[in-house]
């Protein structure tokens, strides 16, 4: 035995655990549906007890036609004595089958679309995260630009009361035009 069977093995009987045998053996006849089963071969598959075997009659194998269920007669075996029934399942078994296999990958599919939900919000929150560090550290590295535009400010205000009728202040308008302001105008804008 490799290791990829070992897993196997192990993942199959977690799955098997997981399962009831009502389903155990619905998926099991739905595999064997083109060559049928006998009933020795179920009861030895499942090994199966005196009631489980009766339950399991009861749910699956149809005795009348006005009371169909799962498993039907397919063939007899009459090359063996004594001769051999092969049952499978009708098409409310197999209806059955597949609306549970159809069930099991919506329910996989849907697990897979919350983790990536999930990975998506953890995304999201790491993006805010760092969009928020780095909104700090741009008002920090602005602080420095900020204090020179206030020395500057100052300058230019203690220039303007020394000189009042001087046309270059040494600031400029920050309407894009490229202007410098007069003297006469940073002391009427900063007074």
């Amino acid at each position: 035995m490799n290791l990829n069977s070992i897993k196997k093995l192990l993942k199959d009987r977690d799955k098997k655990a997981g399962e009831d045998l009502y389903i155990r053996v619905l998926l099991w006849a739905h595999e064997k549906q083109e060559t049928g089963f006998t009933w020795e071969s179920l009861k030895s598959n499942f090994s199966l007890d005196a009631l489980q075997e009766s339950w399991i009659r009861k749910i699956f194998l149809t005795t009348n036609d006005q009371d169909r269920k799962f498993f039907e007669h397919l063939r007899n075996d009459d090359s063996v004595t004594p001769n051999r029934h092969y049952y499978s399942l009708n098409e409310k078994g197999i209806t059955a089958a597949i609306n549970y296999k159809s069930l099991a990958h919506a329910e996989k599919t849907s697990n897979l679309a919350i983790w990536f939900a999930v990975f998506s919000i953890l995304l999201t929150a790491i993006g805010i995260f760092f969009q928020i560090k780095q909104t700090k550290l741009t008002e920090i590295q602005a602080i420095p630009e900020q204090i020179n535009q206030a020395r500057s400010k100052q300058s230019a205000l203690e220039f303007c009361k020394q000189n009042p009728k001087d046309p270059n202040s040494g600031l400029y308008f920050l309407d894009d035009s490229g202007k410098m302001a007069t003297c006469p105008e940073v002391l009427r804008a900063y007074q």
